[in-house]
């Protein structure tokens, strides 16, 4: 099912949201580092319409703007907010990956009143330091530019190997623009740096992490890189509602595993208190 696409306007920066039709109640999806809100196609496949998703495009990524500055969580944080306003939803069951889940972690302790429910999918208050220098390098020493989608396709599978199909056309069309010819990365570079370099402390979110009181599952990737398991077995146990999920995967749990997050998230759903 084909989403459509909504566009505001938040402190002067364009934030283009994408909506899939679906039953109560609506989820918000946050997408990861680098990545863009159409990266959660094949998890809405899964959904199947059982719920209504909103995807925004987060500030420096996919269509959104990309401001010189303003890429602190609370940046972000108060984005969510204006996509949820702007989509006609006062609470929302809250999924978020990797960038997105720590800024979901954030969301939901600043703004019980607007999340009924969370996913944190394979964030983590203490990431484990191969993800993060992996992420790093790959944000940071890409190639800018490549001259045609094969050579595009071949980079993502050599330095992302392993998935299928759809998810590396799901790459080529949103993760890139067409330029003069040649395709270009859509996440701006600057905005990856300012990002990196304006995360919160480790214990501001374990702080946050303490203070969300709705129904919260905890989701990790038995091969990531990023969360590791003792972490997730203690965000699960400060939490005050707090559940595990492991699945087969690496840290893109919804590009590996979006038949069973999905399940997920409709069991998280139906359990949410409304």
């Amino acid at each position: 099912m084909e989403p459509t696409r909504g566009e505001i306007s938040r402190d002067a920066v364009d934030l283009v949201y994408w909506i899939w039709p679906g039953g109560d109640p609506p989820v918000l999806l946050l997408h990861g580092i680098g990545n863009y809100g159409r990266y959660w196609d094949l998890f809405a496949d899964a959904i199947a319409g059982r719920l209504r998703l909103a995807a925004p495009d987060a500030r420096g990524h996919g269509e959104s703007g990309r401001p010189d500055d303003g890429y602190a969580p609370e940046d972000f944080v108060g984005d969510a907010l204006a996509v949820l306003d702007a989509a006609g939803i006062a609470r929302a069951i809250l999924v978020g990956h990797s960038m997105g889940g720590l800024h979901s972690i954030h969301l939901a302790a600043g703004h019980p009143e607007r999340v009924q429910a969370l996913a944190i999918v394979d964030a983590s208050p203490e990431p484990m330091p191969a993800g993060s220098e992996r992420a790093r390098r790959l944000l940071t020493e890409r190639p800018a530019r490549f001259a045609d989608r094969a050579g595009a396709r071949a980079y993502l599978e050599r330095t992302s190997a392993g998935y299928s199909d759809a998810v590396y056309r799901n790459r080529l069309e949103f993760a890139f623009r067409d330029e003069n010819g040649g395709l270009v990365w859509r996440s701006d570079p600057d905005a990856l740096e300012r990002i990196m370099s304006a995360r919160s402390p480790h214990a501001d979110r374990w702080a946050a992490l303490r203070e969300i009181r709705c129904p919260t599952l905890v989701v990790r990737g038995t091969r990531s890189n990023v969360l590791a398991d003792d972490v997730a077995r203690r965000m699960v146990a400060e939490l005050n509602d707090g559940t595990l999920l492991e699945l087969d995967a690496g840290h893109n749990v919804a590009l590996e595993r979006p038949r069973e997050l999905a399940e997920a998230a409709v069991a998280l759903a139906e359990r949410a208190p409304s």
